[in-house]
């Protein structure tokens, strides 16, 4: 570096004008740019001037500094450099679901659209063409949030490692709808448990009374079982036929079930002391696309019950605890949420819930001459 002074152009006549060529750098491309410059006309200066006064452009535009020329000696970095980068480094710390999505996403989404680009080039607007172009595709919004956050993950990730501070974009990210999740009430529940067969009536009412994800009850051994406090240990998940680590550090709990519960659960197991609580004919571990597809599915239908999946018995059972008043700080420490905000999404009432609370704490009057009375027009305090 020390003997490298830099680059000076070049200078040449094209008819009676005098023109400059020099390597700059363009945002948002990979590739050197060899920029042509006009320096003036041959009547009014000579060569030697010409060269001067590229030399001039040269320096005021900064492409001959130390650190400009650090840089033109490295390899351009581009997305499709740092998204390999965070594939090889970061992604095998994360969990084996994100192992297996995020590359298939990253190379239908994000490479072809940012791929070649500077990643110092990419801008608010940019991202908001990106997203735009997601819509264009048919992508839900839902998708296309989960799309963003993993561009974001990138990103900040290739920051933090050049101790940079994380970027700041303000995208335009279409509305989520605020359809309501569907969950199991009570009564669901009952009618389910009621017409399962075999293991699945045992996994479907532990599911309604404990909260527990599928991956969690596909998950459970017997040693996780204690009857005697009746506590459930919740230690590990199931993906894709693998046992993994619960979804979040917060999974790892223990989960209180109550006394009719854990006699079901000992009943179902008799003699069993070890092993996977729930598994298929062949020893493994339960899927929950199976699960939904081949048992639950068909018994809402048989039922005439408007179809949900495993997480519709999550959601029912926080429904319940709210419901019944349980504070809402030992209901997060059940379901293993990181925050009360999420577990107040995943909180339903019945109608027939919202109608005995509001008559419950409707005005005590004792007769209905009082109500008449107290609402009569002339008790009625006239706006000034």
């Amino acid at each position: 570096m020390s003997k490298r002074s830099g680059q000076s152009g070049s200078v040449r006549l094209v008819g009676s004008k005098w023109y400059g060529r020099y390597w700059r750098d363009v945002p948002g491309k990979a590739k050197r740019e060899h920029s042509s410059v006009v320096l003036g006309e041959k009547s009014e200066m000579r060569k030697q001037e010409a060269r001067r006064k590229l030399m001039d452009i040269i320096i005021k535009e900064g492409v001959n500094t130390p650190k400009h020329l650090e840089l033109s000696m490295k390899p351009v970095m581009t997305f499709n450099t740092l998204a390999d980068a965070w594939e090889l480094k970061r992604l095998p710390q994360l969990k084996p679901s994100t192992q297996y999505a995020a590359p298939l996403l990253i190379k239908k989404y994000l490479h072809p659209f940012f791929g070649h680009m500077a990643p110092g080039a990419i801008k608010t607007g940019v991202i908001n063409d990106w997203i735009a172009d997601l819509k264009s595709k048919g992508l839900k919004s839902k998708t296309v949030h989960n799309l963003w956050k993993l561009f974001r993950a990138l990103m900040n990730w290739n920051a933090q490692q050049n101790d940079e501070p994380k970027r700041v974009w303000y995208p335009t990210l279409p509305a989520i709808p605020e359809d309501e999740q569907r969950w199991f009430t009570q009564d669901e529940v009952c009618r389910i448990v009621e017409a399962a067969p075999g293991q699945y009536k045992v996994l479907f009412h532990l599911a309604a009374y404990s909260g527990l994800r599928s991956g969690e009850l596909a998950g459970l051994h017997v040693e996780d079982l204690d009857f005697v406090r009746g506590v459930i240990r919740v230690r590990r998940s199931v993906w894709n036929g693998m046992e993994v680590s619960t979804k979040t550090k917060r999974g790892y709990r223990d989960v209180w079930i109550d006394s009719l519960t854990v006699q079901i659960l000992s009943e179902y197991l008799g003699s069993r002391t070890s092993g996977r609580v729930f598994q298929s004919k062949v020893g493994t571990p339960l899927e929950n696309r199976d699960i939904c597809r081949r048992v639950l599915r068909p018994i809402c239908k048989q039922l005439a019950i408007r179809p949900g999946g495993m997480h519709a018995f999550r959601h029912g059972r926080v429904s319940q605890l709210q419901a019944n008043g349980v504070p809402p700080d030992f209901i997060k420490s059940q379901v293993g949420h990181s925050s009360l905000q999420t577990t107040s999404g995943y909180t339903h009432f019945t109608e027939a819930f919202k109608r005995e609370t509001v008559e419950r704490l409707a005005p005590k009057l004792t007769s209905c001459t009082q109500v008449a009375e107290l609402y009569s027009i002339e008790n009625v305090v006239k706006p000034m």
